[in-house]
């Protein structure tokens, strides 16, 4: 490696030495690229997820490049299994000092014909997935007088729109329960961060827009790099902020949109019709 190359490098690698992050949902998308950008920055990356032969590939990954991971193969719907896999992140590492809550799932639809029993799966995911997480590794936080939490939201849960309902009331409730818990915890050293992005360009999301029900997604919304949404979780974590837009400012203009209900229904259904008409299923 040249020297050149050293220099451009060596920043990169120390940021986050000596600290250990522990990522959910890292077999893929947002996860993954956060857990792999975090390594490479020095961390000590802890992967949980449900696919184990996944999750232990992208441990081998890391390592090759010279950092340090654990793979924990946990469902985060499973509360004894997080706490459990926290308990080995404790015991490999000593300490936890920043969480990515980004284990999440979508099922996109009409709430008109919303299955009950997708909405708790994604409820159980992506809100009690989260409080899971969060109750096992607080104690140890609190121990420490400090650590850093980054929920990762969703444009969604700032306004509804189709089909994204049922998504929408999912990454509602996080919000509200981030919100509270950053308010709880104010003085305690522990920060709470969300980082709320539009549809990013993962594996889900790509599966949900395959369906029939997105059409009334602009496409310039249905495909942010996840590269965006891993640089706005870094700049929660450096930079200390308390909610991050992806893209920026997205989040100013849904707050805008909601001093103004029925033009912005009006502004969306007409939008999504004309998507449909466009696409021919009108």
């Amino acid at each position: 490696m040249t020297k050149r190359a050293n220099s451009r490098s060596a920043p990169e690698r120390g940021y986050f030495r000596g600290r250990t992050v522990l990522v959910t949902g890292a077999s893929s998308g947002i996860g993954r690229d956060v857990a792999l950008t975090m390594a490479r920055m020095g961390a000590r990356t802890a992967l949980l997820a449900r696919r184990a032969r996944v999750i232990d590939q992208l441990a081998q990954e890391i390592r090759a490049g010279g950092g340090e991971a654990l793979a924990l193969s946990a469902d985060v719907t499973e509360r004894a299994c997080v706490f459990d896999a926290i308990r080995r992140v404790l015991a490999r590492f000593g300490r936890i000092d920043i969480v990515v809550n980004s284990a999440g799932l979508l099922h996109a639809g009409p709430i008109e014909k919303l299955d009950p029993s997708e909405l708790e799966r994604m409820m159980a995911v992506n809100l009690y997935g989260t409080l899971h997480t969060i109750h096992a590794v607080l104690p140890a936080m609190r121990r420490a007088g400090e650590g850093t939490i980054v929920n990762i939201g969703s444009l969604a849960g700032r306004r509804g729109v189709p089909p994204l309902g049922g998504y929408a009331a999912t990454k509602f409730a996080l919000v509200g329960l981030t919100e509270a818990l950053r308010v709880e915890l104010f003085g305690s050293g522990i920060r709470v961060a969300l980082v709320m992005p539009g549809v990013v360009d993962t594996p889900m999301t790509r599966a949900a827009i395959g369906s029939e029900h997105f059409g009334g997604i602009p496409a310039a919304m249905r495909s942010l790099p996840v590269q965006w949404v891993t640089w706005a979780v870094l700049a929660a974590i450096a930079l200390g902020l308390n909610e991050v837009d992806v893209p920026p400012g997205a989040a100013i203009a849904e707050k805008v949109a909601a001093l103004f209900p029925a033009l912005t229904d009006t502004l969306l259904a007409l939008g999504g019709r004309f998507a449909d008409w466009m696409t021919g299923r009108h």
